[in-house]
């Protein structure tokens, strides 16, 4: 970071730090009757938990994962002990009678004390938990930002010595070793050059701790320094037209994170440092519209969870923002009792009541249309028609890091609903991000609605290429023809195309279909994926369903096959694999087709 550009924005920053909005004593702020009113759900919650004691430490909890490789109750403990605080400190807030400053000076003391901020799967040699040394991992920056947002918020409500007890910690464990690294050039902290979420929440955390903890401008111009050269690395994962590549989860966690940096820094400068002022960042944000199937129903491509859906806070701030002309606003955004552990609700509270976006460049609206084709990574989004309900995705490409072996993947929405298609992420595990991550079932093609080809799965997806054969789209329909050929290693293999059509009307459907051609006689299977509920119908015909939408597939075949279905849970997903296998080999060409239609419940 150059020194000049430092010197630069010392001037641009305020006196005295700041976190985000107004502070709590600002009655005429905090005391506003929609903010009160906004704040009666974290009100009622707080009274119910002012007096419960704050869940305690559990070493065995975390040194599971080193022992076992199992995260999720060294992680839920630690969120355990955090989840209540914006609860109290937005109580107060609320109220500001001093009600709740002896739990809430309780809870400091105990995060400040406990060992480590790091969650145990990004501390593997247990350094961190032992106190060798302090890595900044994804909880270490959220937690830090939490805490540096609560004194900003409280003042000298608090009392000196908890405020000196939080200080000194984050100092310790957060700002020192990242400052550290800024000085060597990115050393000790490798996410400082990530193209993917860790660079945006990670510097989103360091940086709104620094501007709202640290006395001298000087210092808090570095990590604003810092935070302005590293954040460039996050926009170089996605591609021309704003495709995520990590998938819609960590667009929502990634995204989230930079619109709450950008707001900071904007806050911190009078609206001079602007981390929208990029056209590929209008693109990123209209990801968060494009991508949907039907409305709150996006596929489930990559790391996604089962209950994914875009972020409507993050899509409010970039509405606003960029003027889109979407229905979202922060004014309509609630303020929950529950907030991602891995977050800093304290800020998001911040931006849901009182931020006002400042416009980036003039507005202009979008139209989402009835499809999207996402054409630097081969990916269409093809949404229903005037009162229809049918909607479907499908990739040919897009595979960066949270990946599956999915070339070719789709997924079929009905409604709300998804009734087949990609089953999504699986529990994370020391084996998820391991050399034996494409040995589970859910990463691998095999779980994915894609074919088994002479007993072959697919290539890692990153390191294939399928070309788009060809793509085109009106009122009436939208297709996309893949090559698919590329993702399987096999000489036998001539011709593998996948043809995938959404046809709207009277009579909506999504018909999928496969011509390949080998040289030597070979077996083959496609598969249909589900995640709810199934049903034959006729020896060609089944129904699925999760909750209360039906689909029907009919399946035709250039020669005979069998339908075979398991039903599979590892690393804790849980899906439905129905085969469709040609009962003799094959040799020279051959098709298969599937015709998905809406069916009576």
């Amino acid at each position: 970071m150059a020194p000049e550009r430092v010197a630069s924005l010392t001037q641009q920053l305020p006196e005295k730090p700041s976190g985000l909005g107004p502070a709590c004593q600002d009655r005429s702020a905090w005391g506003q009757a929609d903010v009160q009113r906004r704040l009666q759900e974290v009100t009622k919650a707080a009274g119910k938990i002012v007096a419960q004691p704050v869940p305690p430490w559990d070493d065995e909890a975390y040194l599971e994962y080193s022992r076992n490789g199992v995260r999720g109750n060294g992680e839920r403990m630690m969120n355990a002990r955090k989840a209540g605080l914006h609860v109290l400190v937005l109580a107060e807030c609320s109220q500001w009678a001093g009600s709740y400053l002896p739990s809430i000076s309780r809870l400091l003391q105990a995060l400040s004390t406990q060992p480590t901020w790091t969650w145990p799967a990004h501390d593997k040699d247990l350094r961190n938990f032992r106190g060798q040394r302090f890595e900044v991992d994804l909880f270490a920056a959220d937690t830090a930002n939490e805490l540096a947002q609560t004194l900003y918020l409280l003042g000298d409500k608090l009392d000196g010595s908890t405020r000196k007890m939080v200080r000194d910690t984050v100092v310790q464990r957060v700002l020192a070793p990242v400052r550290a690294s800024y000085e060597t050039g990115g050393k000790d902290h490798w996410w400082l050059k990530a193209d993917h979420n860790w660079s945006a929440v990670c510097l989103k955390g360091v940086t709104g701790t620094a501007l709202a903890l640290l006395p001298d401008r000087e210092d808090r111009a570095v990590f604003v320094a810092g935070a302005e050269h590293y954040i460039r690395n996050y926009l170089g994962g996605f591609p021309p037209d704003g495709y995520a590549l990590e998938g819609p989860g960590y667009w929502n966690y990634g995204f989230s994170h930079y619109t709450e940096l950008r707001e900071m820094l904007m806050q911190a400068t009078a609206n001079r440092l602007d981390l929208f002022d990029h056209p590929l960042v209008r693109e990123v944000a209209l990801y968060g519209y494009r991508f949907e199937m039907t409305p709150g129903n996006v596929a489930l491509f990559g790391d996604a969870g089962r209950n994914t859906r875009m972020d409507d806070t993050t899509r409010a701030y970039a509405n606003e923002a960029y003027g889109l002309g979407q229905p979202q606003t922060l004014f309509s955004q609630s303020v929950s009792v529950n907030a991602p552990a891995n977050s800093s609700p304290l800020v998001q509270a911040s931006i849901k009541l009182f931020s006002k976006p400042a416009p980036a460049g003039p507005g202009s609206a979008s139209t989402v249309g009835l499809q999207t084709y996402f054409n630097t990574v081969g990916v269409l989004v093809s949404r229903p028609g005037p009162g229809e309900t049918l909607g479907f995705a499908i990739k040919a490409g897009g595979n960066g890091n949270h990946s599956h072996n999915d070339v070719g993947s789709y997924t079929i929405a009905l409604g709300a609903e998804q009734p087949v298609g990609d089953a999504g992420a699986t529990v994370y595990s020391s084996k998820t991000f391991s050399k034996d991550r494409f040995t589970i079932r859910g990463i691998n093609s095999w779980g994915h609605p894609v074919p088994v080809v002479a007993g072959q799965l697919q290539r890692e997806s990153t390191k294939v290429k399928a070309p788009v054969l060809e793509q085109r789209g009106d009122a009436n329909a939208s297709m996309m023809r893949i090559d698919m050929k590329p993702a399987y290693a096999l000489d036998s293999l001539q011709k593998l195309e996948r043809s995938a059509q959404h046809i709207r009307g009277p009579e909506p459907k999504v018909i999928i279909e496969e011509a390949f051609r080998f040289s030597t006689p070979q077996p083959f299977e496609t598969a249909i994926i589900s995640t709810g509920q199934f049903q034959r119908v006729a020896d060609d015909t089944l129904d699925f369903w999760q909750k209360r939408e039906h689909l029907r597939a009919k399946i035709s075949a250039s020669q005979a096959f069998e339908l075979q279905t398991e039903t599979v849970t590892e690393e804790g997903l849980t899906f439905n694999r129905t085969a469709i296998r040609f009962l003799q080999a094959v040799t020279g060409n051959a098709w298969v087709r599937m015709e998905f239609t809406p069916a009576p419940r």
